[in-house]
Parts: C-alpha cells; structure tokens; sequence
C-alpha cells in the first residue's frame, strides 16, 4: 500500500516514504562497490571501518525437528557485534557519496543496535549525528549514545516505533539535516547483496551445501532481500521467508504499541509496509513468530548447541526449520541471519544473563 494513501499515518513519515520508495530495477541494479568507492574518495576514513564488518561466521546447528540443517549467519562477529554495522557503513557511504561531503549533517531513527552503529561510526568521521528513539526507548541508551557525542531526542509517549520515524522527518527538515531513512535505502539491500550474501554463497560453496530456504527476521527488509539476491542468483529456487513478530505482522493495519516484539523487527503499523520488500511481495513468504517462541528457541539453542543469538535470530531459525522439517526429502539444508547475540535486556526475559 502506498505510503502516501495510508489513512492514519503520521504525516512526515508517510511522505518521506512515498517519495524515498525505491522500485525494483533500483533495488536489484544498484552497485554498491561503486558507491563505496564514491564515498572512500571523500571520506578515506571509512576504509578503517570497512575493515571492522563482515567475513562473519557460517555455522550448521540441526533444524528445530532434527531433519535437516539450518546454517546461521553469526552477525555479531561485526564491530558493534550486530548486522547493522553493515546497514550503519552502507547508510554513510550513501550519506557520504550523496551529498559529496565528507562530514554531512545526519538524522535517523533507531531504537537500538543501529543507533549505537551509527554513532560509534560518526564519531570516528567526526559526524554531527542526531538520533530519534521511541518514547519507550531507556534512559541508559539515550545516556551510551551522548557519550559518543551524537544528540539524542524522543518521540511522543504511545506513539511506537513510527513516532520516533516521524519525528525524524520532522527534524531533518526543520534542522536541514540528511535523512538517512533506513526503510527506503537501497544501498542496504546492495550491500549485503555484495557482502552479506556473497559470503553465505562463497562459505556454502566451501562447504558443499546447497540451500532450500533463507528465513531473516525483519526491520527494514534490507538484509533478507540482499541476501536473497545473492543466493538466487546461484540458487533460482531457494525459498525465502521474510520474518515478522506475530505482534506487529507486515503491512499491520493497527496503529504502533510498544507492545514487547523481538528487537529490531516488526510492521509499521496504519497499513504501511516497509518499501524494501513491497515490490518483492509475491517472491517471498511471511512468517510471523510470537515472542514467547522466540524465546523459548533462544534457550533451546544456548542449551543445545552453546550459541547465544538475538530474539530475531531465533525467529529466523524456528522460520528457517520448518522450511527443511516440512519437506518430502530429510536433510534439507537452510539459511537464518542471526542479527546479534541478543541484548542484556532479552536475555532477562529468557530468563538467563547473556
């Protein structure tokens, strides 16, 4: 559904989103190397955080019925131990590269890993950073993120994670700040066509494997699309889930809550789907996982297997399992992107310390 035809929606957001959507042909085309290269010339020191993400590992645990392989993609091997220093550096290459300038004014909204991302980052380019956080959002993070020197404000109590997106719409006009808008950047999706996905297929190649299935569990769609590019590209028929919490499920017509979810993941709410998957509907599958399940799968692999992986990593492997425990033929292999180890915070509601 357009953004702009979304009756309910904040009004800055919806507009931002509806001019910002990339199509498909920009989504699929798009080459991040070159950008990259683009952005090295003006700002040499992003190289040094080039060499800090990626190469992360690849490693087979068996499906949650025990037919078949799931390979999880360990992103916590990134700096700040999450897959979104990889959205971070694709998102200041694109800053960089866009408005030719080495040190841009930057406003973007987060209510976590990508926030600490792109202000650890900032700070080593010596970048004003604002970040917009939900209302919810604690104290102790809007404390961590000022230490690095970015500016940090809240969005308006009840309004979810889209009232801390609309805030930062408002704020980059009012304040004439470069928008970074995470959910319409197709630089993410070639980064980790290039990065992300390029390893999966070069460590399954290694290894021999052929994969059925790739599960991620979503926020802007970036990571699963770009990975699914690359492996389609080797793998035509690999199925792909795109993940979703079952209390904030794709295109959700409800408005936002701070209704608890696995971090980082969810719909928009008032009907709005995320602009990165919405050409690409029909080619993938929807799942939706209940936080409790999650949790339960991320004790389940701590306990079996000694591997701590986020709320949305597990997700991604329950998602992933029931692609090879559902097939006709046993020993099925599957991809799941583990996004983090998981926060101190989910690992209290596991009931376990990370």
């Amino acid at each position: 559904m357009s953004a702009a035809a979304v009756s309910g929606a904040p009004s800055h957001i919806a507009e931002a989103l509806a001019r910002r959507a990339p199509n498909a042909d920009a989504l699929a085309s798009l080459s991040f190397s070159e950008l990259e290269r683009k952005a090295h010339g003006l700002a040499p020191a992003l190289a040094s955080l080039r060499a800090t993400i990626g190469d992360t590992p690849l490693v087979p645990v068996p499906s949650r019925n025990g037919r078949g392989t799931v390979w999880l993609k360990l992103e916590s091997g990134n700096a700040t131990e999450s897959v979104k220093a990889r959205t971070a550096y694709a998102l200041l290459c694109a800053a960089v590269a866009g408005t030719r300038s080495a040190k841009p004014r930057l406003i973007e909204y987060s209510s976590g890993s990508l926030a600490f991302a792109l202000a650890e980052f900032s700070a080593v380019l010596g970048m004003d950073l604002h970040v917009v956080v939900p209302h919810h959002a604690p104290d102790s993070m809007c404390t961590r993120l000022r230490r690095t020197g970015a500016s940090v404000s809240k969005a308006k109590e009840g309004t979810g994670f889209l009232g801390a997106m609309d805030k930062a719409a408002l704020m980059a006009e009012e304040e004439d700040r470069h928008f970074l808008l995470q959910h319409c950047a197709a630089e993410t999706v070639a980064m980790h066509r290039e990065t992300t996905g390029a390893e999966v297929v070069r460590q399954l190649r290694t290894a021999g494997q052929e994969p059925v299935a790739l599960a991620a569990s979503v926020g802007t769609g970036g990571t699963v699309l770009g990975v699914a590019q690359a492996l389609r590209e080797v793998w035509p028929g690999c199925a792909v889930t795109a993940v979703f919490p079952q209390e904030g499920p794709y295109g959700d017509p409800l408005p936002p809550t701070s209704t608890p979810r696995m971090k980082g993941t969810g719909g928009l709410g008032h009907g709005l789907r995320q602009p990165l998957l919405e050409p690409y509907e029909k080619e993938f599958a929807f799942g939706e996982v209940a936080l409790a399940r999650a949790q339960q799968a991320m004790a389940s692999l701590r306990a079996k297997h000694g591997l701590a992986v986020s709320a949305s990593g597990a997700g991604a492997w329950l998602a992933a399992s029931e692609a090879v425990d559902g097939a006709a033929e046993p020993r099925g292999v599957a991809i799941a992107i583990v996004a983090s180890r998981g926060t101190t915070e989910e690992w209290v509601g596991v009931g376990a310390g990370i």
